[in-house]
Parts: structure tokens; sequence; C-alpha cells
């Protein structure tokens, strides 16, 4: 009776380590979803700021001018 026992356990045991290493793999997995779902948001991130720094715009130029224009205008007071 000892030994159908131990032979039982046993059993019980290798189902409880598959199952134990299931719910391990689906945690490991979900961890590297999140990572690499946080690593494409900055990825997304860093590209969009990109984009604002060297998009072309021509306010500058308008700004230059208007630079100008004070420059002549504090040169005529002085």
């Amino acid at each position: 009776m000892n030994a159908r026992n131990d032979v039982k356990r046993t059993s019980d045991q290798s189902l409880n380590a598959k199952l134990v290493l299931a719910a391990a793999q689906l945690r490991f997995a979900a961890l590297v979803d999140f990572l690499v779902a946080r690593w494409l948001e900055r990825c997304a991130t860093n590209a969009e700021a990109a984009q604002r720094l060297f998009k072309t715009d021509r306010k500058p130029t308008r700004e230059f001018g208007m630079r100008v224009s004070l420059c002549r205008f504090i040169s005529t007071l002085g």
C-alpha cells in the first residue's frame, strides 16, 4: 500500500511540476510582451521627437526679417 502511495505521489509531483513550468512560461511570455511594447513605445516617441527636430519650418526667416527691421529702428533712435 505504501508503494502505491509513493507512485501516486511522484506522478502528482510531475503533474504539478508541469503546471508550474507552464505558469512560469506564461509569466515569462507576458513579461517579454510588456518589455517589447515599452521598447516600441520609446522608439515611436524618439521617432516623433526626431521628426519635430528636423522638421523644416519657415518661421525663422520671417523672424530674421523682423530682427533686421528692429535693428534699423534702434539705429535710427541712437
